[in-house]
């Protein structure tokens, strides 16, 4: 509902009319009053009349600045609004697939657990307690010869000895000093 104000604006005595409650009006008011002041400090055979007009001006540069700035965050708000659905989707795709390399984890733990009777992360494992190991191999059994290279800078290579003992059975080729026995 409009409503009538008497304001002062520069020593000038006005009456307007209103939508505005009275403490909007008062402090729109206020401010333009500071700005005339200001102007007419600044320049002091400014008239009033000049200072409105300047006020007037500098009031609408400000607000064609306020509406540039609108558009602006306006757009960044539609582009972050975009990059954040496109995120979104990205994180429910990931999600898909972080499930489906958990079920594929699960399968191969199962598969793993049947095959070799190792517990699985639910299950806790017992406590071993650590014997100290005694054993009746000799040093001179646990020594190896590294052959020496004909040049430095060039590799050794290794010749592979191909005995097999009875009653002892080979883990692999990688462990040619490991056997079920030693073990």
């Amino acid at each position: 509902m409009k409503q009538k104000f008497n304001i002062t604006v520069a020593d000038m005595q006005l009456s307007i009319v209103s939508d505005a409650n009275p403490e909007e009006v008062e402090a729109i008011v206020g401010m333009l009053d500071r700005k005339m002041r200001d102007i007419n400090l600044k320049s002091p055979r400014c008239t009033k009349n000049e200072a409105a007009i300047l006020c007037a001006l500098s009031y609408c540069s400000e607000r064609l600045a306020a509406q540039e700035t609108a558009k602006k965050l306006e757009k960044d708000c539609f582009r972050f609004a975009t990059e954040n659905e496109r995120l979104k989707k990205q994180v429910e795709s990931l999600k898909i697939e972080l499930n489906g390399v958990r079920e594929d984890n699960a399968v191969m733990r199962s598969v793993l657990s049947r095959t070799t009777n190792i517990p699985t992360p639910q299950e806790a494992p017992a406590k071993k307690q650590a014997a100290p190991a005694t054993s009746s191999v000799s040093a001179e059994q646990l020594s190896v010869e590294i052959p020496a290279a004909a040049e430095s800078g060039t590799p050794v290579v290794e010749e592979s000895e191909e005995k097999s003992e009875k009653g002892k059975s080979r883990v692999g080729t990688m462990f040619d000093l490991l056997t079920f026995s030693d073990v």
